[in-house]
């Protein structure tokens, strides 16, 4: 018998936290959200959302977990009632799987959703999606790794597929002319991480919530949430990393981010931030083997007009700079201007992502 228990007490959210790191503890390939950051999630206070988060258990032991989230913003931008169900791990069992899913089901009725999909988090930075494909690569700290199975639990559970993504690989930028400013565009030069969030900041997240807007499952980034990502994040900052586009107004127009590839030293810490595997954690943001990129966006009204370019120059000198011999992407819906922009690179497109939708009664 399938027991499915409602997250309520400390014990229980370090529970849900802790039981991926338990089910992939022999993967090498997986890759565990920082711990600290994770359990904040139970205490979201945003009035545009509403969350629930359940356990399963069999004869005690936990053997699964998955979470529920109405983001209000994001059905108001849709038209639509729909519940996001997020972390989404159990066991190789439909019975499982289905227990938790109808758990999630039922409370989107109760109230008064018609539609479940995902797995995605409350916002654009959090992992998107069952990996479906390459799972014998390594594992990035933006997306989600989880086992073959999956897919066929949540396709017995009747889900289909809703959106397809897929991650870059990119191998060499040796063919591409690097050029850091324009006569009407120009890196931002500084080397205080402080000044660039104190004097861009409020731009930098207009121009994200305006270039994403557009994107499946995207919500826009309030200003409460925009000062709590800079306290969340601003430790992964590394100048080398980032490219702000302003025009001769001094007005942010592009940008691009990247942060350390850290997916290896993560896994061995566990998600924890103070541990022996800690220090190897401070070591690999400083002297990383790979990186991740995070954002890359420029102003609707200025596609086209060698932005693009200009922030893939100031990534690859900071690139260079580290000795940094290749760079991954998020999971991306591609389109003919991604397909130009890459087709400028040695790539591969691996991993796809599927996120999942059902209709209810």
């Amino acid at each position: 018998m399938i027991d499915i228990i409602e997250v309520k007490t400390t014990k229980q959210q370090h529970e849900f936290v802790d039981f991926p790191i338990k089910l992939y503890k022999d993967c090498s390939y997986y890759v565990p959200d920082f711990k600290i950051l994770e359990l904040s999630i139970f205490k979201n206070c945003n009035p545009d959302e509403k969350s629930v988060f359940y356990l399963a258990k069999q004869n005690g032991i936990t053997v699964g977990r998955v979470g529920a989230i109405i983001h209000n913003l994001y059905n108001e931008k849709t038209d639509q009632k729909r519940v996001r169900f997020t972390r989404f791990d159990c066991i190789n069992s439909f019975e499982v799987a289905q227990a938790l899913l109808t758990k999630v089901e039922n409370w989107a009725k109760e109230n008064n959703m018609n539609c479940v999909h995902g797995p995605m988090g409350f916002n654009d930075l959090e992992r998107i999606g069952i990996q479906i494909s390459d799972f014998n690569k390594e594992g990035n700290l933006v997306t989600q790794y989880n086992f073959p199975y999956y897919k066929k639990l949540l396709e017995k559970c009747g889900y289909t597929q809703e959106a397809v993504f897929s991650e870059t690989k990119i191998f060499s930028a040796d063919g591409f002319k690097l050029k850091l400013d324009n006569d009407n565009f120009k890196n931002v030069k500084t080397k205080s991480a402080n000044y660039l969030i104190k004097k861009y900041k409020s731009q930098v997240f207009d121009l994200i919530n305006e270039c994403y807007i557009p994107v499946y499952g995207a919500v826009p980034i309030t200003p409460k949430f925009k000062e709590k990502l800079i306290n969340m994040f601003r430790f992964l900052i590394n100048l080398d990393f980032i490219s702000v586009i302003v025009d001769n107004s001094d007005k942010v127009v592009g940008l691009g981010l990247a942060i350390p590839g850290i997916a290896k030293e993560l896994n061995q810490s566990k998600g924890k931030l103070v541990s022996m595997q800690a220090f190897k954690l401070a070591k690999a943001f400083k002297k990383p083997n790979y990186a991740e990129i995070l954002f890359v966006c420029v102003k609707p009204e200025y596609k086209n007009m060698g932005i693009e370019d200009l922030i893939a120059s100031k990534l690859i000198v900071g690139f260079r700079k580290n000795k940094i011999k290749r760079v991954n992407t998020t999971p991306m819906l591609y389109n003919e201007t991604t397909e130009r922009n890459l087709n400028k690179f040695e790539h591969i497109k691996h991993k796809k992502r599927v996120a999942y939708t059902k209709l209810l009664d």
